[in-house]
């Protein structure tokens, strides 16, 4: 029986953060993400290291809340409008991905002995991505809404989803009987769907508005967990993931006025637990296996990953997304995810694989996770390179114009910049990588093409060389610099207008070549300045002094409440 009394979680706990603090700290000196220091400590204080912890399962419950948390904080930032933009995405990407790396892997699995069942079980295992390694990267990066990390998380909810019918393919799989039938499964999923938007549209925003109306934000706080832990119970009776029911509920609430407040309110809880889950995924490695065997372990580790990026670049890439961003998504979901040792957990029950696959499989699996970080800065690397490497992705009339101004990403901020192109009679290009909205606009008369901006050809397509202007408005930070730079070195006398969501990499920005940078957090703090002048009476003719002084000073100005 484990023991779970708080006495001994506590001490654990309390083991298991300074542990993390020591080994983050060193790691951020190495340039390390604090993900690789969390599977650190859970390796040094499990069975293999100081034995402070036996047994995964003792930090297990804690570690699912964290995985549910970091799921519903997503699910706020994203919500069922943009869900339903990445569609295509979702079931054409996801399919292709699992599909190839099924038909990639059976084979070789089939000829290093397994049987045909155990081999597709195999292929199905190894094809699943870390929902919450990856999630995690992209949005301490700020690279959620960036096309790669669209395309990825568009993948991983496929997956997501996909856990439910495998489930039920597995007992069918290793000839076992019982287990509920696929019609049935369904009807489950879709009631659960069903009470979900019954949930949006009608009882929550109900129920968040009058919680509000208290001002208690004990109150709050609690209805909020209410209905993150509500709804992934839900789905867990139904069978689907715990983790896709709080990201169904964040998506709930993000529509409403009240998600940045309910974001605020479960962040620290979000990341002291998702911390514990990166912990409990370091504390299944078996050290003394894979340091008797390390060349097994790393090839299998490294010939698993190489299989995903190639399975995943394609499949992205027959969805119409560039080569780039293909290949970057293929990087970034080359890891076994999570979900599978909940899949190997029941085929084990099953007499699918013996024990000792079980182990090497624990151990190929961490790796791959413990690998990833490495793996993205590879992808980040190549993709790049590969930018400039076969026939430029284009899909519209060359640009002869001169004096024009040129527009990277044609989101609210590009058609604000067109906006202000035909308010002053001035010539515009635009660039942009989604190819349903290019044909939606290109139908408007927008002159606008499909393509990547990292590519020179694509510049060059809508005549850099002859631009006065360049604006950057996407969310991709790779790209934002890699763009400046190649629209520098092809036209220095450019003026180049980039923006960035982080204040911090505006100094970066401008050091490449950026003539001006627009820091998101940087001007929602001078709106919001605006907002209590205005509040507190502020003559409208003293603002434009005050605004302009807030501006000039930067930053600084709002640490200093007397603005001296």
């Amino acid at each position: 029986m484990h023991d779970l009394s708080p006495e001994f979680l506590i001490g654990r706990i309390i083991a298991l953060l300074g542990l993390s603090i020591i080994l983050i700290f060193f790691g951020l000196k190495l340039k390390m993400p604090a993900i690789v220091g969390f599977l650190l400590t859970g390796i040094m204080v499990g069975p293999s290291g100081f034995s402070l912890i036996n047994d995964p399962k003792q930090v297990e419950v804690l570690s699912e809340l964290g995985v549910v948390l970091l799921l519903f904080t997503i699910g706020l930032e994203f919500s069922i409008q943009n869900l339903l933009k990445i569609k295509r995405l979702v079931l054409l990407g996801g399919s292709l991905q699992m599909l190839l790396g099924v038909v990639l892997i059976t084979p070789v699995a089939m000829l290093l002995g397994f049987r045909w069942n155990q081999s597709i079980v195999w292929a199905l295992l190894l094809t699943l991505s870390s929902t919450a390694i990856v999630l995690k990267i992209f949005q301490d990066r700020g690279e959620i809404d960036a096309p790669h990390g669209r395309g990825a998380f568009a993948v991983l909810i496929f997956q997501d989803l996909a856990v439910v019918p495998l489930m039920v393919i597995l007992p069918m799989l290793a000839g076992a009987e019982g287990g509920d039938p696929l019609y049935l499964v369904a009807l489950k999923v879709i009631g659960v769907l069903a009470v979900v938007i019954v949930l949006a549209i009608w009882v929550v925003p109900l129920l968040m508005k009058w919680v509000a109306q208290t001002k208690s934000n004990e109150l709050f706080m609690f209805t909020v967990a209410l209905v993150c832990l509500g709804t992934a119970y839900l789905t867990d009776q139904a069978g689907l993931s715990l983790a896709l029911g709080a990201f169904m509920a964040g998506m709930v609430l993000a529509g409403s006025p009240y998600a940045y407040q309910a974001i605020g309110s479960v962040m620290p809880m979000r990341d002291i637990f998702t911390s514990l889950f990166f912990v409990s995924i370091g504390l299944k490695m078996n050290v003394d296996l894979l340091i008797a065997n390390p060349g097994m372990t790393v090839g299998l580790a490294v010939a698993i990953m190489a299989v995903n990026v190639l399975a995943t670049g394609v499949a992205m890439k027959v969805t119409g997304l560039t080569t780039r961003v293909a290949m970057l998504i293929g990087f970034s979901l080359c890891q076994i995810g999570e979900f599978s040792f909940v899949l190997i957990s029941k085929a084990f029950e099953l007499s699918l694989f013996q024990p000792s696959e079980l182990e090497i499989f624990l151990n190929v699996a961490v790796l791959t996770m413990a690998m990833t970080p490495l793996a993205l800065a590879l992808g980040r690397f190549l993709s790049l390179k590969m930018a400039d490497v076969g026939a430029p992705e284009i899909q519209g009339p060359k640009v002869e114009a001169r004096d024009h101004a040129i527009v990277v990403g044609f989101g609210v901020a590009g058609q604000g910049v067109a906006r202000a192109c035909r308010l002053t009679g001035r010539q515009y290009a635009v660039i942009d990588m989604n190819p349903s909205s290019v044909q939606a606009f290109q139908r408007q008369g927008e002159p606008i093409i499909f393509g990547d901006a990292v590519n020179e050809h694509v510049l060059d397509h809508v005549g850099i060389h002859q631009a006065a202007m360049l604006v950057v408005s996407i969310p991709d930070p790779l790209a934002t610099r890699r763009i400046i730079v190649q629209a520098k070195t092809m036209n220095p006398r450019i003026y180049i207008l980039a923006r960035t969501r982080f204040l911090l990499s505006k100094d970066t920005l401008t050091s490449l070549g950026a003539d001006a940078v627009v820091a998101e957090e940087f001007e929602a703090a001078i709106e919001v300045f605006d907002r209590v002048l205005t509040f507190f009476k502020v003559p409208e003719e003293d603002k434009p002094l005050r605004l302009a002084e807030a501006r000039a000073a930067g930053p600084s100005d709002f640490r200093n409440p007397l603005g001296k």
